[in-house]
């Protein structure tokens, strides 16, 4: 195919920015920079009054009382539920790391075991901050660590300093600098991937609690309508009677038959709410009338949305009956808009039942699916839009919608697969070769939540 086609089911949802950096409490960073003071206290303690080294007191107090003023500073200036901004939160990032290298540098440089504490910064960043942020940090933190290999006082010894090999220097300084580019570059990835999602979740979270908001409200209306029943009966009742009596004011006479009138269009409507036939959410229905709806749900569109629906193999029973759930008719109605969005003429919705199983494919005569999203088809923002020349929606791509709608028929016991037709593969009767969404049901799972209804 010369053209390929981009997952683009954006489902209302294109407007939610996954890469926007999480929020930092005040709070839980100077925490954190407490357990440093703490720990880099203990360690100078230890190692000047415990095993007696000859440390430049003096100077590394000084480093860690800068520390502990700046905790304090922080904490008298900012409520203590205060949130960093991303700039924030890299700059005091960046003081972490300035504040270890000036302590290693008074205590041996990169000799110092304690040098491996300058990957905590930058590893912190990663979960954090973009990529950009903690690019920059890497560097700052790389530049410094190689600062200290050739600049600073001798790691103080008990008695004549060892000779240290030089390869011995370079492979720490080596090993150190890779480590700040691949673990970070790790967790970033890593982070990424879970706040996207994350946000995909809620997402798909937000469009189940809309679809059922509608269906309670629709449950309400028919409540409302059982109980308005009786009074506007006796409306009817009493407007008849009053409108049969000799001595009522000919003025009145019209006023009470329009009255009348009037209440008996409201129980007529009342009674259509009831009708379990005209109900849209609470009602069964078919499985093609099923079909019917989601490609209503797909809004509008200039594709013919081809819809066939029949038994596959002698032993298949009647037709299924189905509940008219949101869960279904929003996943398929998603398929759908996206199927007619990249076909050149036509969408076909194709189901098969047999006495076990519901199959249903939806498919379209345009280029198919991208090639190189082909493996990453069901993680929420996937798609090859933009390197198609088209427009660009957010910095991930979309693909959320197709994500929402695969988890919302996997809520129904659905199993959801897409693949590329071959040009010679038939979809009900006719060869489109382009994309192909299968979804497929255990017949008596859906057919069970029907009848429980």
């Amino acid at each position: 195919m010369s053209d390929t086609r981009a997952i683009n089911f954006d489902g209302g949802l294109t407007d939610m920015n996954v890469g926007t950096a999480p929020a930092v409490r005040l709070r839980v960073q100077t925490a954190l920079r407490w357990m440093a003071i703490i720990g880099q206290s203990a360690a100078v303690a230890l190692v000047y009054w415990g095993f007696g080294f000859d440390l430049p007191l003096a100077p590394v107090l000084g480093v860690i009382g800068l520390a502990i003023a700046l905790n304090m500073i922080l904490q008298v200036v900012f409520p203590r539920n205060h949130l960093l901004t991303e700039q924030q939160t890299a700059w005091f990032l960046a003081y972490d790391i300035g504040q270890l290298g000036l302590l290693l540098f008074l205590t041996g440089g990169l000799l110092n075991p304690f040098s491996l504490l300058l990957l905590a910064p930058v590893t912190i960043s990663a979960s954090l901050l973009n990529a950009r942020t903690t690019a920059l940090l890497v560097l700052f933190a790389g530049v410094l660590a190689s600062a200290l290999a050739l600049f600073h006082i001798p790691l103080p010894w008990l008695g004549v300093a060892p000779q240290i090999p030089e390869l011995l220097r370079i492979g720490m300084w080596v090993a150190l600098l890779l480590a700040m580019v691949f673990i970070p570059t790790y967790v970033w990835g890593v982070s990424r991937e879970g706040r996207r999602m994350s946000a995909a979740l809620t997402a798909t979270r937000s469009v189940l609690a809309r679809e059922q908001r509608l269906s309670a409200l629709d449950g309400l209306a028919a409540a409302a309508a059982h109980q308005l029943g009786t009074p506007l009966g006796t409306i009817v009742l009493v407007s008849g009677e009053l409108a049969g009596r000799d001595d009522l004011p000919e003025g009145l006479r019209e006023d009470v038959a329009l009255m009348r009138e009037e209440a008996l269009r409201c129980r007529d409507i009342l009674a259509e709410l009831v009708n379990e036939e005209s109900d849209p959410v609470v009602a069964q229905t078919s499985l093609r009338g099923l079909m019917e709806e989601a490609a209503l749900e797909a809004g509008p569109h200039n594709k013919d949305i081809i819809i066939s629906c029949r038994p596959n193999g002698l032993l298949a029973t009647g037709e299924p009956q189905l509940l008219r759930q949101p869960e279904l008719i929003y996943g398929l109605g998603n398929l759908i808009e996206n199927a007619a969005e990249f076909a050149t003429n036509s969408v076909y919705v194709a189901a098969t039942y047999s006495a076990q199983q519901i199959v249903l494919e939806v498919a379209d005569d345009g280029p198919g699916f991208a090639s190189d999203i082909m493996s990453h088809l069901g993680e929420p923002y996937t798609s090859s839009r933009s390197s198609r020349g088209g427009q660009r929606d957010d910095e991930f791509g979309l693909g959320l919608g197709f994500f929402i709608a695969r988890t919302l028929l996997q809520r129904s016991g659905a199993s959801v697969s897409a693949r590329n037709l071959k040009t010679t593969e038939l979809v009900d009767g006719a060869m489109p070769g382009g994309a192909c969404v299968r979804i497929e049901w255990s017949r008596g799972r859906l057919e069970t939540s029907a009848l429980l209804s």
